[in-house]
């Protein structure tokens, strides 16, 4: 079977782009490591971007690149650090890539999706085994449940996995995604792989049994929005949880929503985007009427646990490539204790497998249906991963 190798160079030079390239470059040796195919997979921090350095390491390396920026990533090379910029190169003599951006989604996200994935479908000979997809987060827009919907439909079925840019302080500032060494706040990219792979895939979300709320009853709502829960003003029902200060809504990001919509998919997590000045909460993902609701918690020993549970799964079978995207929620957290689930992966995996891991604020990732095959799932507050 033919086999994918991941080489990584990484830089904590945001403010010297020919440092960036330089240390990057020697660090991947492509003289000695590139094979036939190859893609690059970049995440940054914003620094990155805002300096030139991204673009430049971008055009010196020769093959497209795609990725996204985060405030927060690592990589098998153990640096765990938030000022740092990591290219991972997936290269094969025979396994093929080809990637696409899509047009801007501020009008028509589902369009757009299905002109990407053709157009970048077309590039290849045979239909791909496995999607990457780096997907923008437009506020106030399920974008990345809308996207994946659309990947899944399109594509009758290809495996994605991705996420969604998490450039986030106490508020999501720039994310931005990808695509040679440009970046776009409302477009996606794409990395279609053809051949002999065997793509392996985790989902760690929020646990049901840590639901600590009786479900509740989605009374009036309008696509993501929840405008009614109960028969009463969603706000007004978040206050009688002690879930609000002053008409605000505390922890906006860390509060798991458990959301039962009974179209035949188990219940799924979704976090609050945010609230609206008329008291509705902005959800990640559509919640009809009638669907039920539980609010559930997460606590560090739950995130690391997860990795753990992950981490001893890749260990045993040592695939030649393992990604790991993990919610930004899940850092928020772990507090000032912010570097503690990248640094659970480092020591639990240590050289022994090529990864990268990064913070996202959307996790995109398939599950397996019924019918036994691949349905693409868009996840809040999970920890995602694929190996091959």
């Amino acid at each position: 079977m033919s086999k994918v190798r991941m080489l990584i160079g990484h830089t904590l030079e945001p403010d010297d782009a020919e440092r960036s390239v330089k240390e990057i470059l020697g660090q991947l040796d492509l003289g000695r490591n590139q094979l036939r195919h190859s893609v690059g997979i970049v995440h940054c921090h914003q620094a990155f971007v805002e300096s030139g350095a991204l673009r430049a390491v971008c055009n010196r390396l020769p093959f497209p690149v795609v990725g996204y920026n985060t405030f927060l990533h690592s990589s098998s090379l153990g640096l765990v650090d938030h000022m740092a910029m990591t290219a991972a190169v997936l290269t094969s003599d025979t396994v093929k890539f080809a990637t696409g951006l899509s047009a801007p989604m501020t009008r028509d996200i589902r369009r757009s999706t299905s002109s990407m994935y053709v157009e970048t479908e077309n590039l290849l000979k045979a239909r791909p085994a496995l999607g990457l997809v780096f997907a923008p987060a437009i506020p106030g827009v399920a974008s990345g449940e809308i996207m994946t919907e659309a990947l899944d439909e399109i594509s009758d079925g290809v495996p994605f996995f991705g996420g969604q840019p998490a450039d986030f302080t106490t508020y999501m500032r720039s994310p931005r995604v990808i695509h040679n060494g440009e970046t776009y706040a409302d477009r996606a990219a794409t990395v279609l792989i053809e051949g002999e792979i065997r793509p392996r895939f985790n989902v760690y979300p929020v646990a049901a049994q840590r639901r600590i709320r009786q479900i509740a009853i989605v009374t009036e709502s309008d696509e993501n929005i929840v405008k009614q829960i109960n028969g009463m003003p969603a706000l007004e029902f978040m206050e009688q949880l002690g879930l609000c200060f002053e008409g605000q809504l505390t922890g906006t990001h860390t509060i798991p929503l458990f959301v039962n919509r009974y179209d035949g998919a188990p219940p799924i997590v979704r976090a609050i985007l945010a609230q609206t000045p008329e008291g509705w909460l902005v959800l990640c993902g559509r919640v009809p009427v009638d669907s039920t609701l539980g609010i559930g918690a997460m606590d560090q020993e739950h995130i690391l646990n997860g990795v753990k549970r992950i981490t001893s799964l890749t260990r045993a079978s040592l695939p030649d490539v393992f990604i790991l995207y993990s919610c930004l929620s899940r850092n928020i957290v772990l507090g000032f204790n912010y570097t503690l689930e990248a640094e659970s992966v480092r020591e639990e995996l240590g050289n022994r497998v090529p990864y990268v891991f990064a913070y996202a604020s959307g996790e995109i990732c398939p599950l397996p249906s019924k019918e036994g095959r691949w349905r693409n799932g868009f996840h809040n507050m999970s920890l995602v991963t694929v190996n091959f």
